[in-house]
């Protein structure tokens, strides 16, 4: 797979950026990986992570793996944002040291409205799916 520098590419950026690589990518599919390190700022008091981050991981991996297939194929490049999340669910929660891998799939495009299904894991152990929607928009800059 060609290599994609997400810090570089992602409008994003740390301790907000929750994608460290993008390890697949398919036309309607993608994986992501983001490792929670000590410090991150969505780790509370009790040393648990935002079950609303994961949600966010999940939004910024599919930015990522658009965003890189886009790149590949000399594609303009756009922006979006997550626009509203159908369902979610949380099965375990995370810390630091927790690698999550992040599955995403689109499963349909109306307009610029994608409709992302979503599957999170740590150790092979799923931890959240959901389905959300991103609003995409031409970029300007």
């Amino acid at each position: 797979m060609t290599e994609f520098n997400v810090k570089e590419n992602m409008f994003h950026k740390p301790p907000m950026l929750l994608v460290d690589e993008v390890l697949e990518e398919s036309a309607d599919k993608g994986k992501t990986s983001f490792e929670i390190r000590d410090g991150n700022i969505f780790i509370g008091t009790n040393g648990i992570f935002s079950r609303a981050a994961l949600i966010e991981i999940a939004a910024q991996s599919f930015a990522a793996v658009d965003k890189f297939q886009k790149m590949r194929k000399n594609l303009d490049s756009s922006k979006g944002f997550l626009a509203s999340v159908k369902s979610f669910e949380f099965f375990a929660d995370t810390k630091s040291g927790d690698k999550v891998i992040c599955v995403i799939e689109k499963t349909d495009e109306i307009a610029h409205l994608h409709i992302i299904k979503t599957e999170l894991f740590v150790n092979d152990k799923k931890i959240a799916a959901g389905e959300f929607r991103i609003f995409e928009f031409a970029d300007t800059e």
